[in-house]
């Protein structure tokens, strides 16, 4: 046993074997023996922190709090995090197996909290195989090779912002009126006939107004191992459900760190809050349509956390390219990618213009 397996952040206190965090509980478990280690609770609260002086200096504590070593992935770009004594045989964002050892090259904010795992790996296993098993248009070797798809628990890093928004917006509100018109035309006997026609108009005026909104937890997803709208499909979290951060919950899971900065996420929530805001804005604008319009956003008591969301990640490659299998590691939602098989999608088409015409030739000519 090299000296790497013999180094344990976390040993069981009855055989000293290594422990692992029990998903749907408080407690480190050992695989060997079976004793159960509680995880203490506390009622410290989770803090928040003003944005814009941590936009300018690193808050509170960094790093992860225990022994660690960083595991690079060249292939996707990620780089996750593991307890002295794990050993990484592979990516688990997209499978690659080409991981190797990184120094750390940067100050690494500590997550201020997280949510734990509750759904197992046994479960997350299955929601997999019963995804596999709902595919349509997909390579017929897909599922052999969806089998042996390493999945993988993971705490994803997101930022969490708090926001008050103050909009002033101004337009142009229109107001549709008609008004019937006449002109002529033959009918299907050559003859000329008058008809009658309802024209649309619309009248334009001045509008505006103020909006406010408050944002509460908007997660922006810092992760480069998963892509961000997979991550953002995912979700919701229950972030009510927020420990403070105890190395203890990582035992036995890979954590990513952040590869989206505090600036970069920000401006990520930033835009996501004024796309919202604008969207509140355009409907409260009179009248039956709009054009124009201008919104200027001020945003106030900004604040942010860095939090650890759970999430089980099946990576696999198909043709040298990665794809992805999620799980919500809280609440068992899933999202996927997979590749397409065209010949099945153009088999598919021609079945249906097939039916299309036979429907057609039998009830169309009647």
């Amino acid at each position: 046993m090299t000296q790497a397996e013999k180094a344990r952040q976390f040993p069981c206190k009855q055989c000293g074997a290594g422990v692992a965090f029990a998903p749907g509980t408080r407690e480190l478990v050992c695989p060997y023996c079976g004793h159960r280690d509680p995880i203490p609770t506390t009622a410290e609260a989770i803090a928040e922190y003003d944005l814009e002086p941590a936009l300018l200096t690193l808050p509170r504590e960094e790093g992860w709090g225990m022994e660690s070593h960083p595991l690079h992935c060249p292939q996707c770009g990620a780089t996750t995090v593991f307890a002295e004594g794990q050993i990484a045989g592979r990516c688990a964002f997209c499978g690659s197996d080409k991981v190797v050892p990184e120094e750390t090259r940067r100050r690494i904010l500590r997550p201020e909290a997280l949510v734990p795992f509750r759904v197992t790996k046994d479960a997350a296993v299955a929601r997999f195989r019963e995804w596999l098993a709902r595919l349509w248009f997909r390579p017929n070797d897909l599922k052999r090779l969806g089998q042996l798809a390493q999945i993988a628990g993971a705490y994803l890093p997101f930022w969490s912002f708090d926001a008050f928004a103050t909009a002033h917006w101004t337009a142009e509100a229109g107001y549709h009126y008609y008004t019937i018109e006449t002109h002529q035309e033959r009918d299907a006997q050559g003859n000329m006939v008058t008809r009658e026609r309802r024209v649309q108009h619309t009248r334009w005026e001045p509008a505006a107004g103020s909006h406010e909104q408050f944002f509460d937890d908007e997660l922006v997803c810092a992760s480069s191992g998963v892509s961000e709208g997979l991550a953002n499909a995912v979700c919701p979290y229950n972030l009510s459900e927020l420990v403070p951060y105890d190395p203890r919950y990582l035992a036995g899971f890979v954590a990513e760190e952040y590869r989206v900065d505090l600036q970069g996420g920000w401006e990520r929530g930033r835009e996501r809050m004024e796309a919202a805001v604008h969207a509140a804005c355009a409907a409260a604008v009179p009248g039956d349509t709009y054009r124009n319009l201008e919104v200027h956003t001020a945003f106030s008591q900004t604040r942010f956390r860095h939090v650890l969301l759970p999430l089980w990640v099946a990576a696999y490659r198909y043709r040298d390219r990665a794809y992805h299998f999620l799980v919500n590691g809280q609440t068992g939602e899933v999202q996927g990618e997979a590749p397409v098989s065209w010949i099945k999608v153009i088999l598919a088409v021609l079945a249906a213009l097939l039916v299309a015409l036979a429907l057609y030739l039998v009830f169309g000519e009647r």
